[in-house]
């Protein structure tokens, strides 16, 4: 796998959308998902509260191990981007620098999977991020360029793309 993982999305792919898709094996989890995703329709409270139930246990890790926390937060789907919106609120990256916030976020879980589920996740942390700091980096765009430059060079830095493990 190129080190070069990140860069082609970059700073051309915008930070709040990506057209991107990929399909994973979610083992035993996916069922929870599916049936919860399935059964309502986006934008529904009911929707955004079972969103926010299962970031809270993927928090937690409440019958989850840290590799499941990334297949649920990269999938490229309505209900998906809700439970990754919801469980970056877990994190108050607030006067933190970018190295720090993600040392800290990669503490919770480990970031495996597919380039494109790799960089969803990275673009919710760089949300995430921006909203905590918006007079840090000029722009989300900016923050997510820096996240993957910084990504980057770990995987330069160690030969490998696996993070927080």
């Amino acid at each position: 796998m190129s080190s070069l993982w990140c860069l082609p999305y970059c700073c051309n792919a915008g930070v709040k959308t990506t057209l991107l898709e990929a399909h994973s094996d979610m083992g035993s989890t996916e069922i929870l998902e599916k049936e919860t995703s399935e059964s309502l329709s986006n934008g529904t409270s009911s929707n955004i509260e079972a969103a926010k139930r299962l970031a809270k246990r993927l928090y937690q890790l409440d019958r989850f191990k840290r590799s499941d926390v990334a297949k649920h937060l990269g999938k490229n789907n309505e209900f998906s981007k809700l439970v990754a919106e919801e469980y970056l609120k877990f994190f108050d990256f607030t006067g933190m620098t970018l190295d720090q916030s993600l040392r800290y976020f990669f503490k919770a879980f480990s970031l495996v999977g597919e380039t494109q589920e790799r960089e969803r996740v990275l673009i919710h942390f760089s949300n995430r991020y921006f909203y905590c700091n918006p007079n840090t980096i000029a722009s989300q765009d900016g923050v997510h360029c820096l996240t993957c430059a910084m990504m980057l060079l770990n995987t330069d830095l160690h030969g490998h793309v696996s993070v927080g493990v």
